[in-house]
């Protein structure tokens, strides 16, 4: 998500990833899109409603690890 979205929107790779996605410009159709390039780039069932929940790059990757998508290291 960082790289997306520092390469859709020219951000710094270090912006803040607890920002809110609507201060960055992100609006449901951007978040939907982004869903499905990450169902493509990590094979995973990607539902946009992670990106509602709680709308930061934080809150889709806890949304992802309550969901047992992705496995913290």
């Amino acid at each position: 998500m960082v790289d997306y979205l520092s390469t859709s929107l020219d951000l710094p790779s270090d912006f803040s990833t607890s920002m809110r996605f609507d201060s960055y410009g992100i609006d449901s159709v951007e978040a939907v899109i982004m869903a499905g390039v990450m169902e493509l780039e990590f094979g995973i069932q990607m539902e946009p409603r992670y990106f509602f929940n709680d709308p930061s790059i934080e809150g889709v990757i806890a949304e992802l690890l309550k969901h047992e998508l992705i496995v913290k290291e």
